[in-house]
């Protein structure tokens, strides 16, 4: 086995001790019933690790979402928000912010098709046509999938975000808005 190799076997052995860990730390009382996750830092991580295309980074962080949502799942979280893409992101040049939303497009439809209840909030009219559809679609398809409910975010930030309230929570359970 090369070094890398071994490299890649004792950071997975770390990675799963580390989680088990984690596991029995929680308490059963203190589970959050909304967890709220901002993807960030995909482009820096890309960039330290050497790879010359940032979108590699940004998909290697939109992977990592499944197991994140099987976690809370299985804690017993009933809400989830993914905050994927800021009005920041939308001003990086147009070759990664095409890569981001087909990124997210892809990612929102391997939600549906592992059936999780997406419900897309933020700015969908800053986006292309074609990726606000996707969300739009995602949210018609899974309106009434049980389950942990995903908030995908996108065009949120600035003074839009913070001026228009947004509703983040399951049918049926109290309305919280902010």
């Amino acid at each position: 086995m090369s070094a890398e190799g071994v490299q890649m076997g004792l950071r997975e052995l770390a990675y799963k001790l580390y989680e088990r860990r984690l596991e029995a730390s929680l308490s059963r009382h203190t589970i959050p019933r909304h967890v709220g996750v901002i993807l960030d830092g995909n482009r820096r991580w890309a960039r330290s690790a050497g790879l010359t295309d940032v979108s590699d980074g940004h998909q290697k962080g939109a992977d990592n979402i499944f197991e994140l949502l099987g976690w809370c799942r299985q804690a017993g979280v009933e809400v989830v928000t993914l905050w994927l893409l800021s009005t920041d992101n939308l001003a990086r040049s147009g070759a990664e912010v095409e890569a981001l939303l087909r990124i997210i497009e892809g990612t929102v439809r391997e939600l549906v098709a592992q059936g999780w209840h997406v419900k897309p909030v933020g700015a969908l009219d800053l986006l292309p046509v074609d990726t606000a559809q996707v969300l739009k679609d995602a949210a018609e398809a899974t309106a009434e999938n049980p389950g942990l409910l995903v908030n995908v975010a996108v065009g949120y930030g600035g003074r839009r975000w913070s001026t228009s309230p947004t509703t983040c929570t399951r049918p049926g359970s109290p309305t919280r808005t902010w």
